[in-house]
């Protein structure tokens, strides 16, 4: 009996033992659960968003609607021959308006450019337009004579790239993004420059809120083959929650990078050598009720060119 009687009472003490546990697990349980949830609702909206973390991974449009620009150069008063399709790209603003950068050949002698003692070749102008998807009618038009240029001259452009993703600058203002890089032909003195512009279609008018901003920069010299000097300013760019005067804040981070490298020269008596350094800086580009101003900026942070 005394046996059964303390076996009974070591069933009774471990089913006790196991509720309370069991309790103690339905409990932990439910607040394991509601954490997360009570996290989810307390947590913030993102602060940033991510435009581009650098020049590689800059997502580019590849929209082209042929039909449309035809019918848009017609009413530019532009030859559809004329064009450098090569040079023209474009995106969709909305449903019903497309964005174009086109460049096309003037005729100098109807802007009374004199013929020059070197012959710089043809001359090209840079145009970019918001246009009515349904008609091709131009909604507002500019010519930005920066980005227009002689086929001779020595410095040479690339196409303008416009951006995959339009960029939420407020509540109601999208904005297209494009760059476009300016190089030097030369194997020997090293330059070359991307200059990025945003803007927007403001009561039916092109407002320029972003002009050629700096995003990657490259000076240096080279003998063309394995010896260089060379300075690359990389860049990434981030929309901010953060406002001034109703539009986002744009944040740049910027990495300097500089390279040396020195082949070996038996004549001389130079030996190998190379070196890498690297600075980083940030900036924060604030709207003034126009634009977003920046300071100019050409400093190096390593080559004394300066």
């Amino acid at each position: 009996m005394k046996i059964n009687a303390y076996l009974i009472l070591i069933g009774t003490f471990l089913l006790l033992s196991s509720c309370h546990n069991s309790k103690g697990q339905v409990i932990d349980e439910k607040i394991a659960l509601s954490e997360p949830i009570q996290a989810e609702n307390l947590r913030q909206k993102p602060v940033e968003k991510l435009v581009f973390k650098d020049n590689d991974n800059i997502m580019l449009s590849d929209e082209m609607d042929f039909d449309l620009l035809k019918k848009a150069v017609i009413n530019l008063n532009i030859r559809y021959s004329d064009l450098r399709i090569s040079e023209t790209t474009s995106v969709s603003y909305n449903d019903e308006i497309a964005f174009f950068v086109i460049t096309y050949l003037v005729n100098t002698d109807e802007h009374g450019k004199e013929a020059e003692e070197y012959d710089l070749g043809d001359y090209f102008e840079r145009k970019y337009f918001f246009v009515n998807k349904s008609d091709g009618k131009i909604i507002d038009e500019q010519t930005d004579f920066n980005l227009s240029y002689n086929e001779n001259e020595g410095m040479k452009f690339s196409k303008t790239y416009i951006l995959k993703d339009l960029i939420q600058l407020n509540e109601n203002t999208a904005a297209v993004a494009f760059y476009t890089e300016e190089a030097s032909g030369s194997r020997v003195s090293l330059y070359s420059q991307q200059k990025f512009t945003i803007l927007a279609l403001v009561n039916n008018k092109i407002k320029k809120l972003l002009y050629e901003y700096p995003i990657r920069k490259t000076q240096g010299d080279s003998n063309g083959r394995s010896s260089f000097e060379l300075e690359t300013l990389e860049t990434g760019l981030i929309i901010s929650n953060e406002e001034t005067n109703g539009f986002r804040d744009l944040i740049v981070s910027k990495n300097f990078l500089y390279e040396v490298a020195v082949e070996a020269d038996e004549e001389t008596g130079t030996a190998e050598k190379s070196s890498i350094k690297v600075k980083k800086e940030s900036e924060r580009l604030k709207y003034n009720g126009h634009a977003y101003i920046f300071k100019e900026d050409d400093r190096y942070r390593f080559l004394d060119y300066n």
